[in-house]
């Protein structure tokens, strides 16, 4: 079952809850364009990084060269350089969170997720894409689980790409971007008004998807 029209479909909730995994499978599922908002904020942290102590974010976030592809697959690209890769690491998560308190960062963000959702036919995940970026969004997700139980996703997933992490590091990192995201004075990570709660702990990825797609059922039939 997909979803009826061009609709919007907004995934919210903390790192580890799946929000990625599901939106990309909901997305290919429904033939909609997958939108991954966090590869956004990671992009204007690795280009922050790299180019500290020479311009402030205000100065950077004039005139940055920073291009994304969604689809398949996330593109991200600074200055014609693929940083795919680089950007998904522990340190670009946690200076991402941090950046992302700005209220600059979060205006530079929201244009182009707004934009390129302009047509509908988009699923997007973050941590405010259906409280904030998108509050009229068609149907709203919010996903969920045990903080153990996200860490070791986390973890797993790190592993897998080679990154070698430790997991106890991986576990406190978590911890310090829950708590970023979740006391930020500037779109904290909520429930947003009227989202579909799905608590993930102890389901499988197919599980989890064919919950979401029921609800959309739902939704599309009442």
């Amino acid at each position: 079952m997909t979803p009826e029209n061009n609709k919007i479909i907004t995934i919210d909730g903390p790192s580890g809850a799946g929000k990625s995994t599901i939106a990309r499978l909901l997305a290919s599922t429904a033939g909609y364009t997958y939108i991954d908002s966090g590869a956004i904020y990671r992009g204007v942290a690795y280009a922050y990084k790299t180019r500290k102590n020479e311009e402030t974010i205000e100065e950077l976030l004039r005139d940055l060269p920073l291009s994304f592809e969604f689809g398949s697959d996330t593109r991200v690209t600074l200055s014609g350089k693929d940083i795919s890769s680089e950007i998904r690491q522990p340190d670009i998560s946690l200076l991402a969170s941090s950046l992302s308190q700005k209220q600059v960062v979060r205006d530079y963000a929201n244009a182009v997720q707004r934009k390129l959702a302009r047509q509908g036919k988009v699923v997007l995940e973050g941590r405010d894409t259906g409280s904030v970026v998108f509050p009229d969004a068609d149907i709203k997700f919010y996903l969920d689980a045990r903080p153990d139980e996200r860490a070791n996703r986390r973890y797993s997933e790190l592993t897998m790409k080679g990154s070698g992490p430790v997991l106890s590091a991986v576990k406190e990192d978590m911890e310090k971007r829950d708590r970023n995201d979740s006391e930020r004075a500037i779109a904290p990570l909520v429930v947003p008004p009227g989202a579909i709660v799905l608590d993930t702990t102890g389901t499988d990825v197919e599980g989890v998807l064919s919950m979401v797609l029921a609800h959309i059922e739902k939704e599309d039939g009442s």
